[in-house]
């Protein structure tokens, strides 16, 4: 039977089953950030060193995201689902016995790279497995289980930190990986391109070269808030020719990895820009306000991940909804209203205090929930539309990349950019402090509450300090969810310029190769 043949049951199995996995991977984006503290004092970690624990899976999640998707088209979507999983798994289990820092950072990279198949190939067996008419709803099911995920990791970290070491916010893994991997294995059907054209090795090399050069300097630049370094200059710029050199290459041969023909398409690059614009508000907003919720309101990681849940409930409730409101209104109507959205928030978070209201703080993440909900489905229907089922691992793979750049740039250019107005603000006051510690004190709000507490803590200047050291983090969290809300902003103009009015169709594939045999 095809892969639209599925009973409705079975399809609706695979699509709850598919949604969790994403979940589970997409969680791991957020969840290390509450047990960054705990981490850094069990492995005697520097700033340096927990922040390339964050980003070396996010840099390897960006590099190996195009080549998932063009692996699964052309090997097996269901085999190359499988196999990125389980080293997900495996690396989750050695990141958790990590005894270093080093170890940490390495197999967190390891982790990105099985990581970076998931968000591709569930949304290409989705496409594959359901029929036209159902595929909006099912990409609108799956998008929200990717916008909770991004909230709830840092709940189950916090909750996990209450209980147990650091290690089990990557040991809680292992489990559902091992439970995950028998059900797709059971319930999930295989499909591929049946074209079964010749694999492109010089383009998938290109591309996690590219990717992973441009993004690595975007992190290196955002760290050390010097963006005209060496290292930073050179990775940048290796990063735009190698990237050059993929488009140029993969034009001239046959059966490219990378379809420059989709990139000409207004609907697929409208999306994916309006995505982008919107994940890197987003990500970059959520770095922040993780940091306001415990450096500013002293809130433990577990109410700190509370605080954060109702931005998950948004987005649940308006990615399911969103499909219906396309076909009533458009996608472009939607994605503006959720842009905008996203951009109250953001400028509401613009004027919070040391004091504000939970519940305020609350609001404003509901608020910026429904507005990345209403965003994420129809953007994605409208650019996979022009992309043929059977090459929809490719496709999203290209979609899916851009998109991860721009996450990555989000947390780089907005903790930089929140680092220079910290540093800026808070200038002399840090001179209270012992001459060995002031200058990782001056570098972010983490370092001087540390660098007081490490000094006694007690005295009258250092409670001044303290409040000196809020107030500067405040007034870099204004410039920042200012920008944030630009951002948005700019994924409503793309929305308003380029994103159909109408309901998008999908295309209907090419009779021979339309119906892959589906393999249980």
């Amino acid at each position: 039977m095809t892969n639209t043949e599925l009973s409705p049951g079975r399809r609706k199995a695979v699509l709850i089953l598919l949604a969790l996995t994403g979940l589970v991977v997409v969680m791991d984006l957020t969840i290390l950030n509450v047990a960054l503290d705990t981490i850094q004092r069990d492995l005697n970690a520097s700033t340096a060193g927990l922040q390339w624990a964050l980003d070396s899976y996010l840099i390897s999640f960006a590099a190996f995201i195009f080549t998932s998707g063009v692996c699964a088209d052309r090997f097996g979507r269901k085999k190359t689902l499988l196999a990125g999983i389980v080293i997900f798994g495996v690396s989750s289990l050695f990141a958790a016995y990590s005894g270093s820092i080093g170890e940490l950072i390495v197999w967190r990279a390891v982790m990105g790279v099985g990581a970076a198949v998931v968000p591709t190939v569930t949304l290409a067996i989705l496409i594959n497995a359901f029929p036209p008419a159902e595929r909006p709803k099912a990409i609108g099911a799956w998008a929200g289980a990717a916008g909770i995920a991004i909230a709830v990791g840092p709940l189950a970290g916090g909750l996990l930190l209450q209980s147990f070491w650091w290690g089990s916010v990557f040991l809680i893994n292992v489990p559902l990986v091992i439970i995950g991997v028998a059900l797709i294995a059971w319930l999930v059907p295989e499909s591929r391109n049946p074209a079964n054209t010749k694999f492109d090795p010089v383009g998938v090399v290109l591309s996690i070269l590219a990717v992973g050069a441009l993004v690595y300097g975007i992190v290196t630049g955002g760290e050390r808030n010097d963006w005209l370094a060496l290292p930073v200059i050179g990775s940048l710029v290796a990063g735009v020719v190698l990237i050059a050199l993929l488009v140029v290459v993969e034009r001239r041969i046959e059966s490219p990895a990378l379809d420059v023909k989709l990139l000409k398409e207004t609907k697929f690059s409208a999306g994916t820009m309006a995505i982008s614009l919107a994940f890197f508000a987003m990500i970059g907003a959520l770095f922040i306000t993780s940091l306001y919720f415990q450096a500013v309101h002293g809130f433990s990681p577990r109410t700190a991940g509370l605080l954060m849940l109702p931005m998950g409930v948004g987005t649940v409730v308006m990615s399911t909804r969103s499909p219906k409101l396309a076909v009533k209104f458009g996608p472009r109507a939607v994605v503006i209203g959720g842009s905008l959205a996203m951009a109250v928030a953001f400028a509401a978070f613009s004027l919070v205090g040391a004091d504000t209201n939970i519940w305020v703080l609350g609001l404003a993440q509901l608020v910026y929930g429904l507005g990345w909900g209403c965003i994420t489905a129809p953007a994605t229907a409208a650019l996979m539309s022009v992309v043929p089922p059977v090459k929809a691992g490719a496709g999203q793979a290209v979609s899916g990349t851009v998109r991860q750049v721009a996450g990555a740039l989000g947390v780089a250019v907005v903790g930089s950019v929140l680092g220079v107005v910290y540093r800026t603000t808070i200038g002399s006051s840090v001179d209270v402090l012992p001459e060995a510690s002031r200058d990782a004190a001056a570098g972010s709000l983490g370092g001087t509450l540390r660098a007081i507490a490490s000094a006694g803590g007690d005295s009258a200047a250092f409670a001044g300090l303290r409040t000196e050291a809020i107030n500067a983090y405040l007034s870099g969290m204004q410039v920042t969810m200012i920008l944030c809300a630009m951002f948005s902003l700019g994924a409503a103009f793309v929305a308003l310029r380029w994103l159909p009015g109408k309901p998008v169709a999908a295309p209907v594939a090419a009779a021979a190769p339309a119906a892959a045999p589906a393999r249980s």
